[in-house]
C-alpha cells in the first residue's frame, strides 16, 4: 500500500480460505486505513529459504474488505483457532464462542484480502521462475463466501 508516495507493509497472520485470505486488524491501523475506498493493494507470501533456487512463493494485489456475515465470521474464525493453536491454549474456547472475542480483547475486525493477480515466483523452475496463476482454479470460491 502507498499513501503521499510512501509504502507501508504489514505483517498478518492468515488463513486462506475459499479464495481469500483472512486476518484480523485493527480497523486504525495504517495497512487498513490505507486500503479503505477498496484501493489496490499488494501482498506476498514466502516461504523461508537460504538458497537462492528454493525461493517460492506469491506476489499479489487486490482489495482488503471487511467481513460482515456472521456465518463467514464463524467459520474463520474455527479455521484461524485450528491453524494457530496457541490462541485457543491461551484464550479457551471463548475464541470461537464469542463472535466479539476479537474485537473485545485485541480491539481487531475480521478482514479478507481478495487477490485479483497472483504470480507464483519458483526459482526451482529452470524455465520460468515467475507466472501468473489463477487461484479460483486451484480452490474454487465456496458458496456463502
Amino acid at each position: 500500500m502507498c499513501r503521499e508516495n510512501l509504502p507501508w507493509s504489514s505483517p498478518v497472520y492468515f488463513v486462506f480460505l475459499a479464495g481469500g485470505f483472512y486476518f484480523f486488524s485493527n480497523e486504525n491501523s495504517r495497512h487498513i486505513k490505507d486500503a479503505e475506498g477498496m484501493r489496490p493493494v499488494s501482498a506476498s507470501i514466502f516461504r523461508d529459504s537460504d538458497r537462492m533456487e528454493d525461493i517460492f512463493g506469491f506476489q499479489m494485489a487486490g482489495r482488503i474488505e471487511p467481513v460482515l456475515k456472521p456465518e463467514v465470521h464463524l467459520r474463520v474464525v474455527q479455521k484461524y483457532a485450528s491453524k494457530f493453536s496457541f490462541l485457543k491454549q491461551v484464550f479457551g474456547p471463548q475464541l470461537i464462542e464469542n463472535p466479539r472475542f476479537f474485537l473485545e480483547k485485541f480491539k481487531s475486525r475480521l478482514y479478507c484480502f481478495h487477490p485479483d493477480r497472483v504470480y507464483l515466483s519458483d526459482n526451482s523452475n529452470t524455465s520460468k521462475k515467475r507466472s501468473e496463476i489463477d487461484l479460483t482454479t486451484l480452490f474454487p470460491r465456496e458458496k456463502g463466501l
